[in-house]
């Protein structure tokens, strides 16, 4: 089993930190899988552990100049968890701009770990390396079916978020009044937000959203909505790297909630499963 990984395009060191800043305001650990041809960040739901909430891919030719690595099975990959404000912490010097290169590899030190190396440019000398050990723990093969690529139910509905600093500015003052979201996205490209408590009900609304994509468009009043953690959503929306993000919000009809950023280099979907109120 080995791993090792080299970053240098300032864009994709840049990008790489910010989902990685993303996962690390959504969970404690990740499980990173690393292919021949991808590398995944995956979280698991922290309430029920046989649900993936964070589900990242990253097209490893994009991202790494160089990439080698030599896993187990016949399927070739390598699975070890890790905790992501570890990670978090060791590339934070990517947004630095005397940054040259990202270097990850997988060490043996006393205990599995995953090595950070990064070279800085230094005005004192020609060359300045941070190296960080972060433990990890191998998961077996036996695991591994756990970490593979969750079923997306079909979506009743999808559009394009709304700039993402207004729907944060909403739900950081929705959040006091009640502790339940409620999301609903119809074909006219409406997105309303709403809480309730004994005493209030407060909506936001949100016109002419482009659709992506709804089921049975003909009928121009479709709507559709699930009830989300406000917790969880919050989390997600405060993420400073979002800002400069296409995010696509897709409901499933009083099932789920899903977030995703789709580029072309890395894919990122957020699951929240609706809640029955």
């Amino acid at each position: 089993m080995k791993f090792r990984g080299k970053i240098i395009d300032p864009h994709c060191m840049k990008q790489f930190y910010s989902i990685v800043i993303i996962l690390s305001k959504l969970c404690r650990n990740v499980v990173m899988r690393l292919s021949s041809t991808k590398l995944y960040l995956i979280a698991s739901n922290e309430s029920n552990s046989n649900q993936i909430s964070v589900w990242s891919v990253l097209d490893q030719q994009s991202f790494f100049k160089d990439y080698d690595m030599i896993g187990e099975t016949e399927f070739n990959e390598i699975l070890f968890s890790l905790p992501i404000d570890m990670l978090a912490s060791s590339l934070s010097s990517a947004k630095q701009t005397n940054l040259k290169t990202i270097k990850m590899k997988l060490t043996d030190k006393l205990s599995p770990c995953l090595t950070i190396e990064l070279d800085l440019e230094s005005q004192v000398s020609s060359k300045q390396l941070c190296t960080h050990d972060i433990p990890v723990s191998v998961i077996l093969p036996k695991d591994w079916s756990a970490y593979k690529e969750p079923t997306i139910p079909v979506h009743n509905i999808s559009v394009v978020m709304p700039p993402i600093r207004a729907v944060r500015c909403i739900v950081d003052k929705m959040k006091r009044i009640g502790p339940w979201l409620m999301v609903s996205l119809d074909s006219s490209g409406k997105m309303v937000l709403g809480v309730s408590n004994l005493s209030a009900t407060v909506e936001t609304h949100f016109i002419g959203l482009d659709i992506v994509s709804v089921k049975n468009s003909i009928d121009k009043e479709n709507k559709y909505s699930t009830v989300v953690d406000m917790k969880k959503f919050s989390q997600f929306v405060n993420c400073e790297t979002l800002n400069l993000s296409r995010i696509l919000c897709h409901v499933v009809e009083g099932m789920l909630l899903h977030c995703s950023i789709e580029e072309d280099e890395y894919v990122l979907h957020y699951f929240l499963s609706g809640i029955d109120k």
